[in-house]
Protein backbone atom coordinates (compact mmCIF):
# COMPACT_ATOMS: atom_id res chain seq x y z
CA UNK A 1 0.00 0.00 0.00
CA UNK A 2 1.27 3.04 -0.94
CA UNK A 3 1.59 5.99 1.46
CA UNK A 4 -0.68 8.60 -0.06
CA UNK A 5 -3.21 5.84 -0.41
CA UNK A 6 -2.69 5.23 3.03
CA UNK A 7 -3.34 8.27 4.24
CA UNK A 8 -6.73 9.04 1.96
CA UNK A 9 -7.91 5.98 3.55
CA UNK A 10 -6.80 6.72 6.85
CA UNK A 11 -8.34 10.31 6.59
CA UNK A 12 -11.51 9.53 5.06
CA UNK A 13 -11.84 6.70 7.59
CA UNK A 14 -11.53 8.86 10.61
CA UNK A 15 -15.27 9.52 10.56
CA UNK A 16 -16.37 7.04 8.18
CA UNK A 17 -19.96 6.36 8.88
CA UNK A 18 -20.81 9.81 9.77
CA UNK A 19 -19.55 11.26 6.63
CA UNK A 20 -20.07 8.27 4.48
CA UNK A 21 -24.16 8.63 5.19
CA UNK A 22 -24.05 12.56 4.85
CA UNK A 23 -22.59 12.00 1.54
CA UNK A 24 -26.33 10.35 0.62
CA UNK A 25 -28.18 14.10 1.59
CA UNK A 26 -24.92 16.58 1.09
CA UNK A 27 -23.60 17.18 -2.12
CA UNK A 28 -20.00 18.85 -0.02
CA UNK A 29 -19.65 15.49 1.37
CA UNK A 30 -20.79 13.62 -1.94
CA UNK A 31 -18.04 15.59 -3.54
CA UNK A 32 -15.55 15.37 -1.24
CA UNK A 33 -15.67 11.55 -0.53
CA UNK A 34 -17.20 9.80 -3.84
CA UNK A 35 -13.95 11.05 -5.57
CA UNK A 36 -11.50 9.77 -3.11
CA UNK A 37 -13.02 6.33 -2.89
CA UNK A 38 -12.72 5.91 -6.36
CA UNK A 39 -9.69 6.89 -7.12
CA UNK A 40 -8.65 4.09 -4.25
CA UNK A 41 -10.45 1.36 -6.65
CA UNK A 42 -6.96 1.70 -8.64
CA UNK A 43 -5.05 0.49 -5.48
CA UNK A 44 -3.32 -2.56 -6.14
CA UNK A 45 -4.08 -3.65 -2.24
CA UNK A 46 -7.44 -5.52 -2.06
CA UNK A 47 -7.85 -4.48 1.28
CA UNK A 48 -8.13 -0.88 0.20
CA UNK A 49 -10.60 -1.95 -2.75
CA UNK A 50 -12.51 -3.80 -0.19
CA UNK A 51 -13.00 -0.77 2.01
CA UNK A 52 -13.58 1.55 -1.07
CA UNK A 53 -16.17 -0.98 -2.45
CA UNK A 54 -18.10 -1.37 0.87
CA UNK A 55 -17.80 3.02 1.35
CA UNK A 56 -19.18 3.37 -2.04
CA UNK A 57 -22.14 0.83 -0.98
CA UNK A 58 -22.95 2.60 1.92
CA UNK A 59 -23.25 5.57 -0.32
CA UNK A 60 -25.89 4.51 -2.54
CA UNK A 61 -26.80 6.04 -5.48
CA UNK A 62 -25.06 9.13 -4.60
CA UNK A 63 -21.82 7.33 -5.79
CA UNK A 64 -22.91 6.69 -9.09
CA UNK A 65 -20.02 8.14 -10.66
CA UNK A 66 -17.92 5.80 -9.66
CA UNK A 67 -19.88 2.85 -11.47
CA UNK A 68 -17.89 2.85 -14.56
CA UNK A 69 -14.56 2.19 -12.10
CA UNK A 70 -16.67 -0.55 -9.87
CA UNK A 71 -17.65 -2.05 -13.27
CA UNK A 72 -14.15 -3.26 -14.01
CA UNK A 73 -13.69 -4.77 -10.73
CA UNK A 74 -16.13 -7.34 -11.80
CA UNK A 75 -13.46 -8.82 -13.22
CA UNK A 76 -11.14 -9.21 -10.40
CA UNK A 77 -9.12 -12.24 -9.82
CA UNK A 78 -9.28 -11.93 -6.15
CA UNK A 79 -13.28 -13.32 -5.34
CA UNK A 80 -13.69 -11.37 -2.13
CA UNK A 81 -13.14 -8.13 -4.25
CA UNK A 82 -15.16 -9.26 -7.07
CA UNK A 83 -18.27 -10.03 -5.13
CA UNK A 84 -17.81 -6.78 -3.44
CA UNK A 85 -18.21 -5.22 -6.59
CA UNK A 86 -21.02 -7.01 -7.95
CA UNK A 87 -23.04 -6.25 -4.31
CA UNK A 88 -21.70 -2.30 -4.88
CA UNK A 89 -22.55 -2.39 -8.10
CA UNK A 90 -26.20 -3.22 -7.78
CA UNK A 91 -26.51 -0.51 -5.22
CA UNK A 92 -24.50 2.53 -6.77
CA UNK A 93 -26.04 2.30 -10.38
CA UNK A 94 -29.56 0.64 -10.12
CA UNK A 95 -31.03 3.68 -11.46
CA UNK A 96 -28.83 3.68 -14.36
CA UNK A 97 -28.93 0.56 -15.83
CA UNK A 98 -26.97 1.59 -18.91
CA UNK A 99 -23.96 1.12 -16.68
CA UNK A 100 -24.53 -1.48 -14.50
CA UNK A 101 -26.69 -4.19 -16.44
CA UNK A 102 -24.26 -5.92 -18.68
CA UNK A 103 -21.47 -6.26 -16.13
CA UNK A 104 -24.01 -7.42 -13.46
CA UNK A 105 -25.13 -9.76 -16.07
CA UNK A 106 -21.75 -11.08 -17.11
CA UNK A 107 -21.40 -12.57 -13.56
CA UNK A 108 -24.51 -15.07 -14.32
CA UNK A 109 -21.90 -17.26 -14.81
CA UNK A 110 -19.96 -17.00 -11.66
CA UNK A 111 -21.61 -19.34 -8.62
CA UNK A 112 -20.06 -17.03 -6.55
CA UNK A 113 -21.59 -14.21 -7.69
CA UNK A 114 -24.92 -15.56 -9.16
CA UNK A 115 -27.24 -14.24 -6.52
CA UNK A 116 -25.98 -11.52 -6.19
CA UNK A 117 -25.95 -9.96 -9.40
CA UNK A 118 -29.61 -11.63 -10.32
CA UNK A 119 -30.87 -10.15 -6.57
CA UNK A 120 -29.54 -6.37 -8.49
CA UNK A 121 -30.93 -7.37 -11.84
CA UNK A 122 -34.44 -8.25 -10.08
CA UNK A 123 -34.27 -4.56 -7.81
CA UNK A 124 -33.81 -2.73 -11.24
CA UNK A 125 -36.68 -4.49 -12.66
CA UNK A 126 -38.10 -4.28 -16.23
CA UNK A 127 -35.26 -1.77 -17.48
CA UNK A 128 -32.72 -4.90 -16.61
CA UNK A 129 -34.84 -7.08 -19.55
CA UNK A 130 -31.47 -7.25 -21.69
CA UNK A 131 -30.17 -9.44 -19.31
CA UNK A 132 -33.37 -11.98 -19.72
CA UNK A 133 -31.46 -14.41 -21.95
CA UNK A 134 -29.18 -15.07 -19.81
CA UNK A 135 -31.46 -15.80 -16.30
CA UNK A 136 -33.52 -18.02 -18.62
CA UNK A 137 -30.45 -20.50 -18.92
CA UNK A 138 -30.27 -20.28 -14.77
CA UNK A 139 -33.76 -22.20 -14.59
CA UNK A 140 -31.64 -25.55 -15.37
CA UNK A 141 -29.07 -24.77 -12.91
CA UNK A 142 -28.21 -27.76 -10.74
CA UNK A 143 -28.79 -25.44 -7.30
CA UNK A 144 -31.96 -24.80 -6.23
CA UNK A 145 -31.00 -21.36 -5.02
CA UNK A 146 -29.75 -20.40 -8.04
CA UNK A 147 -33.08 -21.54 -9.93
CA UNK A 148 -35.43 -20.08 -7.38
CA UNK A 149 -33.71 -16.66 -7.69
CA UNK A 150 -33.64 -17.14 -11.66
CA UNK A 151 -37.60 -17.41 -10.85
CA UNK A 152 -37.88 -14.14 -9.28
CA UNK A 153 -35.46 -12.67 -11.11
CA UNK A 154 -36.97 -13.18 -14.70
CA UNK A 155 -40.49 -12.60 -13.29
CA UNK A 156 -39.22 -8.99 -11.98
CA UNK A 157 -37.27 -8.22 -15.53
CA UNK A 158 -39.36 -9.64 -17.95
CA UNK A 159 -41.41 -6.74 -20.08
CA UNK A 160 -43.57 -10.02 -21.68
CA UNK A 161 -46.21 -11.44 -19.57
CA UNK A 162 -46.82 -14.56 -21.80
CA UNK A 163 -43.78 -14.98 -22.31
CA UNK A 164 -43.12 -15.07 -18.17
CA UNK A 165 -46.41 -16.83 -17.54
CA UNK A 166 -44.85 -20.09 -19.83
CA UNK A 167 -41.41 -19.81 -17.88
CA UNK A 168 -43.33 -20.18 -14.39
CA UNK A 169 -45.75 -22.94 -15.44
CA UNK A 170 -42.63 -24.66 -16.03
CA UNK A 171 -41.15 -23.65 -13.04
CA UNK A 172 -44.13 -24.58 -11.00
CA UNK A 173 -43.25 -27.97 -11.92
CA UNK A 174 -39.51 -27.72 -10.49
CA UNK A 175 -37.83 -30.63 -8.95
CA UNK A 176 -37.61 -28.33 -5.54
CA UNK A 177 -40.16 -26.99 -3.32
CA UNK A 178 -38.38 -23.67 -2.95
CA UNK A 179 -38.57 -23.30 -6.92
CA UNK A 180 -42.01 -24.24 -7.15
CA UNK A 181 -43.47 -22.09 -4.41
CA UNK A 182 -41.45 -18.87 -6.06
CA UNK A 183 -42.71 -20.24 -9.62
CA UNK A 184 -46.64 -20.53 -7.92
CA UNK A 185 -46.14 -17.23 -5.70
CA UNK A 186 -44.69 -15.27 -8.82
CA UNK A 187 -47.23 -16.20 -11.07
CA UNK A 188 -49.94 -15.74 -8.83
CA UNK A 189 -48.43 -12.16 -8.56
CA UNK A 190 -48.06 -11.63 -12.60
CA UNK A 191 -51.67 -12.48 -13.28
CA UNK A 192 -52.75 -10.16 -10.54
CA UNK A 193 -50.99 -7.33 -11.67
Amino acid sequence: MTAAAQAILDRVNANNWAVLYRSRWSPHDEERVVPQRAKLLESENCQIINEALGALFVIGTHAASAAPRVAKLIRSQDQATKRLAVLTLGQIAHKRPALCVEPLASTLSDPLCCRDAMRSLAYIGSKANGALERVKQLFSDPDAKVRKAAVVTATAISVDPLDIMKLLRKASADRSKIVREAARKCLQNVKTS
